[in-house]
């Protein structure tokens, strides 16, 4: 009879468990790996947090040395800085060049609808009545336009020569002094008022004569609607308008004086 051979004893091994029953080491190829991308996705979600709240508050300059993937991103008072060399990763230039041309374009679309209100508005007010070139900027400014919008469009206004403060200054000054009396003081005062130059101002003022003589048509009128009041109270109210119309006292008491004795 054969001898029979004995029977080797099978037993089952863990994968981790090595021939003499110890543990096995630990394969780095799948957690390590996943720890290490798992560490660079943070880093770049806190430099995209970081880079969006300066860009908010204005800062210039804040992708300057920032470390690419991999690499430790560190923020510094000068902005960020790398820890290994690399160059910015290209989400910040993606992000750069996306924030800047649709501001760009959106500043571009503001000017030209402020531009377009402001035009409209400064025709409107020149029909109804001639503007100073600064009278015309403070109206169109209180409407929240757009400076740079409002002051392209005065310089094109001025060089069409719908806007001309000289002109504006002898028109204004004759038209004041015909229909509302003024003195030379006053027309200066007020022509000050409307943003013309002293020098523009005295140019206007300058034409204009016969002081006096409006001094004296003036008490004249305001005589006649006193006649029936007192002397006194009838020489003063003549002296305070003529002082309203700025007149010189000298003038004042003159013509005042003259109207109520030939009345």
């Amino acid at each position: 009879m054969t001898p029979q051979r004995p029977r080797r004893r099978m037993t089952s091994k863990s994968p981790d468990t090595q021939d003499d029953g110890s543990a096995a080491a630990p394969s780095r190829s799948a957690g390590a790996g996943d720890s290490e991308q798992s560490e660079t996705l943070t880093q770049l979600r806190e430099a995209i947090s970081e880079i969006d709240q300066r860009h908010a508050e204005g800062e210039s300059g804040f992708f300057t040395g920032l470390s690419a993937p991999g690499g430790s991103v560190e923020s510094t008072a000068d902005g960020w800085s790398e820890g290994h060399a690399g160059s910015a990763p290209d989400f910040a230039d993606a992000h750069s060049f996306a924030d800047g041309g649709s501001d760009d374009a959106e500043d571009g679309a503001d000017f030209d609808a402020d531009y377009a209100k402001a035009k409209k508005t400064a025709m409107n007010m020149l029909a109804m009545r001639d503007h100073s070139r600064e009278e015309l900027r403070k109206k169109l400014l209180k409407r929240d336009l757009m400076s740079e919008a409002v002051n392209e469009l005065i310089i094109k206004l001025e060089n069409s020569r719908l806007l001309n403060d000289e002109e504006f200054a002898h028109r204004f000054v004759r038209a004041q002094r015909e229909n509302r009396k003024l003195s030379r003081a006053v027309l200066k005062r007020e022509l000050s008022k409307k943003g013309i130059s002293a020098e523009l101002a005295d140019e206007a003022v300058a034409e204009v004569d016969g002081e006096e003589e409006l001094a004296r048509e003036v008490a004249a009128k305001k005589a006649a609607s006193t006649r029936r009041l007192d002397y006194a109270v009838r020489e003063r109210r003549i002296l305070g308008m003529l002082a309203r119309r700025g007149f010189p006292s000298a003038i004042c008491i003159k013509v005042t004086r003259e109207v109520l004795d030939e009345d």
